[in-house]
């Protein structure tokens, strides 16, 4: 008996039996799509006449696979994203910390060390009798100045006292201060500190002493007379100052300065306005104690002890000076030897020099050498007064620049008549001036010394003229100059512009010259002022004697 067979099988039991030709048709009355694949009524992409199902929201299976690509890919880009946010919280921000922390331990490894040299020096000392008073006061006046910052609240706080050159009279300004006592929040900082020895007389410091009254500023950092290098070598960051003379007997014998206003009850919150009325006047009360045991006291018995320097450090230090230094230099020197006979070019050499000798002699400059065409000068502080303008030797040599780049032109019509004029006219004048401490010493063997003077003020002035332009005549200054320059007249600011158009763009990765700022001097207002300081040099009653 035969099984009865419903709708749907019998459909497929037509569709077995129908010819190929005629299966098309079934598909036009709404039957399935032809089928080649092995199991039934799965649709193959491949049979002619296919067509896609069409999905009820629109489009076709196979957008909606480009679509599930699409997505997935956007998925694990999201996912590449996540992992690598990830590895940087976990891994990189990691290794920030751990560098950060070797960092804090090598800093604190440094102050150790700086510590252990300080001890080591104070444990020598110490074996000799006479430097243990000495010592002692010293470690008296430490523990003073720290409690005049805890009292003020202020972050750190030195004492100097004036180091003179040798041979120099005390009435003389000093060539800089040493520090004798220095404390700091950070003991890193105060064993830095101390390690740096001196200060130059062109900062604050220096300005008290020459003032001889009482300096406050609460903007350091913008203040001419603030040194950066400074907070470098140091580590520590001072926006405000209060400088006091010390006197004793009537008479002024060093500096005590303090940094940085804080919060009461906090040593780390800085105070934002500054140091106040009332801080100026605890300072002057806590200095001006008239008896032996006060800070005044102590320090007139360290200084005026023959070994004071020596237990500061400063005994190979005596044999320095401030000294501003000028380099002179021509470009394209070498077309005199190619336009000319080699006698004529050596005789322009010559004229050149004897008109930088000229120059400098004028304004006091000493010349320290030549070198074919260029030159080395050096300006003294010897004189000098901060009262006297023209005794500064920092106006000296501008003013001497000034004169040379002014004149150049004229020089050359007419020591250089034999020179063509477009010969002339490509060889420029390059000056640079700089300010430092230096030792005049001798160099060479033992048969041939000859004098020179070295610091790294002569290096950085040799390597700002070695990467000044060649294209023009130029003078270039460092910025102890410039603050210089400002101390004496602030209006010497409008003739100074930024430099940075070095010949070669590597300039400033040279270790002479890194770490400092530099500008160019308009020539024409110095030149002014060069006509000034003749004309008041020519007045003075000692020249007027003179004649």
């Amino acid at each position: 008996m035969r099984r009865p067979v419903n709708r749907r099988q019998s459909r497929y039991i037509q569709r077995r039996k129908a010819p190929l030709r005629d299966r098309g048709n079934l598909q036009d009355r709404g039957s399935s799509p032809p089928n080649c694949s092995v199991l039934p009524f799965v649709p193959c992409v491949l049979c002619p006449g296919y067509r896609a199902p069409i999905d009820r929201l629109g489009g076709t299976v196979i957008d909606w696979i480009e679509y599930a690509k699409v997505a997935g890919a956007f998925v694990g880009a999201c996912g590449i994203a996540t992992m690598a946010k990830l590895y940087h919280d976990k891994v990189v921000t990691g290794k920030d910390t751990e560098l950060a922390i070797k960092d804090a331990e090598i800093t604190r490894l440094r102050a150790d060390v700086l510590k252990a040299e300080s001890h080591a020096q104070t444990a020598a000392d110490a074996d000799v009798p006479a430097h243990r008073d000495l010592l002692k006061l010293r470690t008296q006046l430490t523990g003073m100045i720290e409690q005049l910052a805890g009292t003020l609240h202020a972050q750190a706080a030195s004492i100097y006292i004036p180091v003179f050159n040798a041979g120099d009279e005390k009435a003389e300004s000093p060539r800089s201060f040493a520090f004798v006592a220095a404390f700091n929040i950070d003991p890193g900082a105060t064993a830095a500190i101390l390690k740096m020895k001196l200060v130059e007389t062109w900062t604050v410091v220096g300005e008290c002493w020459d003032k001889a009254t009482l300096i406050g500023s609460n903007k350091l950092q913008a203040n001419v007379r603030h040194v950066a290098s400074y907070d470098k070598q140091s580590g520590f960051v001072p926006v405000h100052t209060l400088a006091s003379p010390v006197h004793w007997q009537g008479r002024q014998i060093g500096v005590v300065q303090v940094f940085n206003k804080t919060l009461p009850g906090s040593v780390y919150d800085i105070d934002e306005l500054g140091f106040q009325s009332d801080d100026r006047k605890h300072l002057q009360e806590a200095i001006h104690e008239t008896s032996d045991t006060g800070m005044a006291g102590r320090l007139h018995y360290f200084q005026s002890s023959p070994n004071a320097l020596r237990i500061l450090g400063l005994q190979d230090e005596l044999n320095l000076e401030n000294a501003v230094i000028m380099y002179v230099d021509l470009t394209h020197s070498s077309a005199l030897f190619s336009e000319v006979p080699l006698v004529d070019a050596a005789r322009m050499i010559n004229r050149f020099s004897q008109y930088i000798y000229g120059r400098t002699n004028l304004y006091s400059g000493i010349v320290e050498k030549f070198n074919g065409d260029g030159t080395l000068i050096r300006f003294h502080y010897v004189g000098f007064d901060s009262r006297i303008q023209t005794s500064n030797p920092v106006l000296r040599a501008i003013c001497t620049g000034a004169d040379m780049i002014s004149e150049f032109r004229d020089f050359k019509t007419q020591r250089w008549q034999g020179l063509a004029a477009d010969t002339a006219d490509a060889i420029k004048l390059r000056v640079t001036i700089a300010l430092g401490p230096v030792i005049s010493t001798n160099m060479g063997p033992q048969q041939i010394q000859v004098p020179t003077v070295m610091g790294q003020c002569v290096n950085r002035s040799a390597k700002m003229i070695a990467y000044a332009p060649r294209d023009r005549d130029v003078m270039l200054i460092d910025d102890n100059v410039s603050k210089a320059l400002k101390q004496i007249d602030e209006r010497y600011a409008a003739a100074l512009s930024e430099f940075a158009d070095w010949s070669d763009s590597s300039a400033l990765q040279a270790p002479s010259l890194a770490g400092h700022q530099y500008f160019e001097a308009a020539v024409e207002p110095f030149r002014l002022a060069a006509m000034e300081f003749r004309q008041t040099r020519i007045g003075s009653p000692r020249n007027s004697a003179e004649r």
